[in-house]
Protein backbone atom coordinates (compact mmCIF):
# COMPACT_ATOMS: atom_id res chain seq x y z
CA UNK A 1 0.00 0.00 0.00
CA UNK A 2 1.10 3.53 -0.79
CA UNK A 3 1.95 4.99 2.65
CA UNK A 4 2.61 8.61 3.51
CA UNK A 5 3.29 10.40 6.75
CA UNK A 6 0.51 12.74 7.82
CA UNK A 7 1.25 16.16 6.29
CA UNK A 8 1.59 19.14 8.64
CA UNK A 9 -1.56 20.58 7.07
CA UNK A 10 -3.37 17.98 9.16
CA UNK A 11 -1.58 18.70 12.42
CA UNK A 12 -3.50 20.22 15.29
CA UNK A 13 -3.69 24.00 15.01
CA UNK A 14 -3.45 24.21 18.79
CA UNK A 15 -0.28 22.13 19.24
CA UNK A 16 1.26 22.04 15.73
CA UNK A 17 1.75 18.27 16.24
CA UNK A 18 -0.21 15.24 15.01
CA UNK A 19 -3.55 14.68 16.67
CA UNK A 20 -3.18 12.06 19.38
CA UNK A 21 -6.73 11.69 20.71
CA UNK A 22 -10.27 11.33 19.39
CA UNK A 23 -12.25 14.48 20.17
CA UNK A 24 -15.30 12.42 21.19
CA UNK A 25 -14.01 9.44 23.21
CA UNK A 26 -10.36 10.38 23.89
CA UNK A 27 -9.07 7.19 22.24
CA UNK A 28 -5.33 7.25 21.46
CA UNK A 29 -4.98 7.45 17.67
CA UNK A 30 -1.31 7.01 16.75
CA UNK A 31 -1.08 3.23 17.17
CA UNK A 32 -0.84 1.28 13.91
CA UNK A 33 -4.22 -0.21 13.11
CA UNK A 34 -6.18 2.69 14.65
CA UNK A 35 -8.19 4.34 11.90
CA UNK A 36 -9.54 7.87 12.21
CA UNK A 37 -10.39 10.95 10.23
CA UNK A 38 -9.08 14.49 10.50
CA UNK A 39 -11.13 17.48 9.44
CA UNK A 40 -9.96 21.08 9.38
CA UNK A 41 -11.86 24.20 8.30
CA UNK A 42 -9.84 27.23 7.21
CA UNK A 43 -10.72 30.81 6.31
CA UNK A 44 -8.59 32.80 3.86
CA UNK A 45 -8.53 36.59 3.93
CA UNK A 46 -8.78 38.03 0.43
CA UNK A 47 -5.80 40.17 -0.47
CA UNK A 48 -3.75 38.95 2.49
CA UNK A 49 -1.54 35.91 3.03
CA UNK A 50 -3.29 35.31 6.37
CA UNK A 51 -5.41 32.25 7.15
CA UNK A 52 -7.34 31.23 10.24
CA UNK A 53 -8.20 27.72 11.31
CA UNK A 54 -11.89 27.84 12.17
CA UNK A 55 -11.84 24.36 13.70
CA UNK A 56 -9.90 21.11 13.49
CA UNK A 57 -10.29 17.73 15.09
CA UNK A 58 -9.60 14.01 14.83
CA UNK A 59 -12.37 11.46 15.22
CA UNK A 60 -11.84 7.71 15.57
CA UNK A 61 -13.74 5.51 13.13
CA UNK A 62 -15.98 4.13 15.85
CA UNK A 63 -17.17 7.62 16.78
CA UNK A 64 -17.35 8.64 13.10
CA UNK A 65 -19.58 5.64 12.38
CA UNK A 66 -21.81 6.47 15.34
CA UNK A 67 -22.15 10.04 14.05
CA UNK A 68 -22.92 8.80 10.52
CA UNK A 69 -25.84 6.84 11.93
CA UNK A 70 -27.22 10.06 13.42
CA UNK A 71 -27.37 11.66 9.96
CA UNK A 72 -30.75 11.04 8.35
CA UNK A 73 -30.80 8.48 5.55
CA UNK A 74 -32.14 11.10 3.15
CA UNK A 75 -29.37 13.58 4.02
CA UNK A 76 -26.67 10.93 3.63
CA UNK A 77 -28.06 9.81 0.27
CA UNK A 78 -28.32 13.42 -0.92
CA UNK A 79 -24.68 14.12 0.00
CA UNK A 80 -23.45 10.91 -1.66
CA UNK A 81 -25.49 11.67 -4.79
CA UNK A 82 -24.00 15.18 -4.88
CA UNK A 83 -20.46 13.81 -4.80
CA UNK A 84 -21.23 11.10 -7.36
CA UNK A 85 -22.71 13.66 -9.74
CA UNK A 86 -20.00 16.29 -9.22
CA UNK A 87 -16.73 14.34 -8.98
CA UNK A 88 -15.41 11.90 -11.49
CA UNK A 89 -14.00 8.50 -10.62
CA UNK A 90 -10.75 9.12 -12.53
CA UNK A 91 -9.98 12.15 -10.37
CA UNK A 92 -10.46 10.07 -7.21
CA UNK A 93 -8.22 7.30 -8.57
CA UNK A 94 -5.53 9.81 -9.59
CA UNK A 95 -5.65 11.29 -6.08
CA UNK A 96 -4.55 7.93 -4.68
CA UNK A 97 -1.35 8.11 -6.73
CA UNK A 98 -0.42 11.75 -6.11
CA UNK A 99 1.49 13.16 -3.18
CA UNK A 100 -1.05 14.01 -0.48
CA UNK A 101 -0.19 17.72 -0.54
CA UNK A 102 -1.10 17.86 -4.25
CA UNK A 103 -4.69 16.84 -3.40
CA UNK A 104 -5.05 19.85 -1.14
CA UNK A 105 -4.15 22.49 -3.74
CA UNK A 106 -7.59 22.62 -5.32
CA UNK A 107 -11.18 21.71 -4.56
CA UNK A 108 -11.97 18.10 -5.38
CA UNK A 109 -15.36 19.13 -6.81
CA UNK A 110 -15.00 22.65 -8.28
CA UNK A 111 -11.23 22.52 -9.01
CA UNK A 112 -10.91 25.99 -7.43
CA UNK A 113 -7.36 26.77 -6.30
CA UNK A 114 -7.03 26.80 -2.51
CA UNK A 115 -5.76 30.40 -2.55
CA UNK A 116 -8.94 31.50 -4.35
CA UNK A 117 -11.26 29.95 -1.76
CA UNK A 118 -12.65 32.22 0.92
CA UNK A 119 -13.22 29.14 3.07
CA UNK A 120 -12.31 25.51 2.62
CA UNK A 121 -12.20 22.26 4.50
CA UNK A 122 -9.62 19.50 4.27
CA UNK A 123 -10.10 15.87 5.19
CA UNK A 124 -7.79 12.93 5.78
CA UNK A 125 -8.35 9.28 6.61
CA UNK A 126 -5.48 8.05 8.79
CA UNK A 127 -4.19 4.81 10.23
CA UNK A 128 -1.91 5.40 13.20
CA UNK A 129 0.70 7.92 12.11
CA UNK A 130 0.13 7.40 8.35
CA UNK A 131 -2.42 8.51 5.78
CA UNK A 132 -4.74 5.90 4.33
CA UNK A 133 -4.24 6.56 0.63
CA UNK A 134 -7.03 4.18 -0.38
CA UNK A 135 -9.24 7.10 0.71
CA UNK A 136 -6.84 9.97 -0.11
CA UNK A 137 -6.94 13.39 1.55
CA UNK A 138 -8.93 16.08 -0.20
CA UNK A 139 -10.06 19.70 -0.05
CA UNK A 140 -13.56 21.08 -0.52
CA UNK A 141 -14.25 24.77 -1.12
CA UNK A 142 -16.76 26.82 0.82
CA UNK A 143 -18.79 26.97 -2.38
CA UNK A 144 -19.27 23.19 -2.24
CA UNK A 145 -20.18 23.36 1.44
CA UNK A 146 -22.80 25.99 0.58
CA UNK A 147 -24.24 23.68 -2.11
CA UNK A 148 -24.38 20.73 0.31
CA UNK A 149 -26.14 22.54 3.14
CA UNK A 150 -29.60 22.78 1.48
CA UNK A 151 -29.47 19.01 0.82
CA UNK A 152 -29.51 18.27 4.55
CA UNK A 153 -32.54 17.76 6.74
CA UNK A 154 -33.14 20.04 9.72
CA UNK A 155 -32.49 17.06 12.01
CA UNK A 156 -29.08 16.44 10.41
CA UNK A 157 -28.13 20.13 10.63
CA UNK A 158 -29.17 20.09 14.30
CA UNK A 159 -26.97 17.00 14.93
CA UNK A 160 -23.99 18.65 13.25
CA UNK A 161 -24.53 21.90 15.12
CA UNK A 162 -24.75 19.94 18.37
CA UNK A 163 -21.34 18.39 17.69
CA UNK A 164 -19.85 21.80 16.92
CA UNK A 165 -21.39 23.40 20.00
CA UNK A 166 -20.15 20.55 22.20
CA UNK A 167 -16.53 20.80 21.06
CA UNK A 168 -16.03 24.33 19.74
CA UNK A 169 -17.61 27.02 21.84
CA UNK A 170 -15.59 30.22 21.48
CA UNK A 171 -16.57 33.52 23.01
CA UNK A 172 -19.63 34.54 20.93
CA UNK A 173 -18.42 38.14 20.75
CA UNK A 174 -15.52 37.15 18.48
CA UNK A 175 -17.64 35.17 16.04
CA UNK A 176 -19.17 36.76 12.99
CA UNK A 177 -22.45 35.19 11.86
CA UNK A 178 -21.77 32.26 9.54
CA UNK A 179 -23.94 29.59 8.04
CA UNK A 180 -23.73 26.11 9.62
CA UNK A 181 -20.78 24.01 8.43
CA UNK A 182 -21.15 20.44 7.28
CA UNK A 183 -19.19 17.61 8.86
CA UNK A 184 -18.34 14.87 6.38
CA UNK A 185 -17.48 12.05 8.73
Amino acid sequence: MNEHAIPKDFYSFETNTPFERCIECDKYLLNEGTEYIIEKAVKNYEGYPAKDTVFDYALCMECAERMRKEISKESWESMMRYFQENTDLMTRLEMQERLPEENLKSCMVKKTNIDDCREYQIYAHCNGNKLNMENPPYMISGEVMDELLPLLSDKTVDEMNGFMNKHFSPDPSIMEPVSPRILLV
